[in-house]
């Protein structure tokens, strides 16, 4: 069934593209990132590689592994990496996960936290840094929910700081003092035997290039370029 539904999949995306374009490239990145890399990658592309068609998704990054592993995405822009043969990892850009609060908020931001699922390193350092003090009845694992939740329900989570500055600047969060400040690396995920090479590798290019410049500009660290799991298990 599952490779039938593969099938359908590939057959539906190759439909997909358009007459007179060279192929289809797809990529998946969280939502939060549309205004910062997403949408002037789009941009980089169109003007770049105008015969090529775009497919923006967005998906669970496990999930987004695993389609990119059988063919059905071409990147895949994402926090937590998970090895898999075929597949190479590099590191984007480093940001910053701080914990803020809702401004409207007059309680302790313990008495109404979402925690959010950056992985088993954070959750050590988590509770290290915050034991005994929180127990979450609710979790999260993608920023966007997170995001929501805070500001829908005048909550408290760690949150990138690309993707709250915005809000604290308009007043509706703050930052909690002498909280601790968690580095995340974003990554870059993209197969090692892509089937158009030339394509991805001008589209490998336009990310980084305006990871880079957006991290100057916010001060964050850029990508180390070094990072490869290609084949490993």
């Amino acid at each position: 069934a599952s490779s039938i539904t593969r099938t359908w999949e590939q057959s539906r995306q190759d439909i997909a593209v358009p007459d007179g374009y060279e192929t289809l490239l797809r990529l998946t990145a969280p939502a939060y990132l549309w205004d910062r890399i997403t949408s002037p990658w789009v941009e980089w592309m169109r003007t770049r590689r105008p015969n090529v068609a775009l497919r923006l998704e967005g998906s669970f990054p496990d999930s987004a592994i695993d389609q990119l592993a059988e063919g059905l995405l071409d990147i895949c822009i994402l926090y937590l990496p998970r090895p898999h043969p075929g597949i190479v990892y590099e590191t984007l850009a480093v940001d910053q996960v701080v914990l803020v609060q809702h401004a409207a908020q007059t309680r302790p931001w313990t008495e109404n936290y979402i925690l959010m699922d950056w992985g088993l390193e954070f959750r050590i350092e988590h509770d290290r840094a915050f034991a005994g003090m929180v127990k979450p009845a609710i979790s999260a694992g993608l920023v966007f929910i997170g995001l929501q939740h805070v500001l829908s329900q005048q909550a408290a989570a760690y949150l990138p700081l690309s993707a709250v500055s915005g809000h604290i600047e308009r007043g509706e969060m703050r930052r909690i003092d002498d909280a601790p400040v968690f580095q995340r690396p974003i990554y870059l995920a993209y197969p090692s035997n892509p089937v158009s090479s030339d394509v991805l590798d001008v589209a490998l290019t336009g990310l980084r290039t305006l990871a880079r410049d957006w991290a100057e500009g916010q001060g964050f660290s850029e990508g180390d370029r070094a990072l490869s799991m290609a084949g490993q298990v």
